[in-house]
């Protein structure tokens, strides 16, 4: 098994300490990785990855994203920085911006680390759990530490991240949030994109009803409300996308 751990700090701090402790508890092949070692440039906003499917920034970013992509398991550090995320981590999230519509770590279990030396930390790892939701993967935990705390990660903490990657973990319960989430990212890529939906249809995400079934547990009234969004969604963006073609050819034949 191979776990790729990302520290997304400046510096070699707590939250570099805090891997290193988790490494050591794992009986797994595993890398940490400190994003400030590695060539990342800003995202140019430009959707090519989106609308092509490749980036036209030549760096280090596909490396990185081929660890994850190989990884059985993942784990996504950050301190807090003025009560968000490290900017180096922001600029590695939109660089993938891809993955909210045509993922590669569908059902990846993820474990999520913050530290803080004050406030922020709740805010920083939901922030967290939002992105790794958005790309599809399976939330395993979050540690979160004060730096003037000294206390090491503990087995029972790991625990549903280590379950995870061995398939050893109870059924997931898959809250309504996330099946709207699934929805909407449903409808936007299988009405939108071409490139988008020949995605979901060849992966059969299309007729799911969340990123991944196996080993989870949806209420079936959690199931229907969030598949009649889903249809209504799908219904309204087919129609404004029907109305801006209309209205496009009426422009054109204006110009004529």
């Amino acid at each position: 098994m191979k776990i790729v751990a990302i520290n997304s700090s400046m510096r070699k701090g707590r939250t570099y300490e805090l891997l290193k402790n988790i490494g050591n508890k794992l009986d797994y092949d595993f890398e940490i990785i400190n994003l400030k070692d590695y060539n990342i440039n800003y995202c140019l906003g430009c959707e090519v990855c989106i609308k092509k499917d490749y980036c036209v920034i030549n760096d280090d970013v596909e490396k990185l994203k081929e660890k994850l992509i190989n990884a059985d398991g993942i784990i996504i550090s950050s301190p807090v920085y003025l009560e968000n995320i490290s900017g180096v981590l922001k600029t590695f999230f939109d660089r993938n911006c891809k993955w909210v519509h045509r993922s590669d770590l569908i059902g990846k279990p993820v474990l999520l680390v913050s530290t803080t030396a004050g406030s922020g930390l709740n805010d920083v790892l939901d922030y967290l759990e939002s992105v790794m939701i958005s790309w599809g993967m399976k939330p395993c935990g979050k540690i979160g530490r004060k730096i003037q705390e000294k206390k090491d990660v503990s087995l029972d903490e790991l625990k549903l991240f280590i379950d995870s990657i061995e398939r050893k973990s109870k059924k997931e319960k898959i809250k309504l949030s996330r099946l709207i989430r699934f929805q909407v990212q449903k409808a936007m890529s299988t009405n939108l994109l071409d490139i988008d939906r020949i995605f979901w249809n060849k992966t059969g995400l299309i007729n799911k009803n969340y990123f991944y079934e196996e080993n989870t547990k949806i209420n079936p009234i959690s199931k229907f409300i969030s598949n009649q969004f889903g249809n209504f969604l799908s219904k309204k963006i087919k129609e404004n996308a029907q109305k801006v073609k209309i209205q496009g050819g009426d422009k054109i034949e204006e110009n004529i």
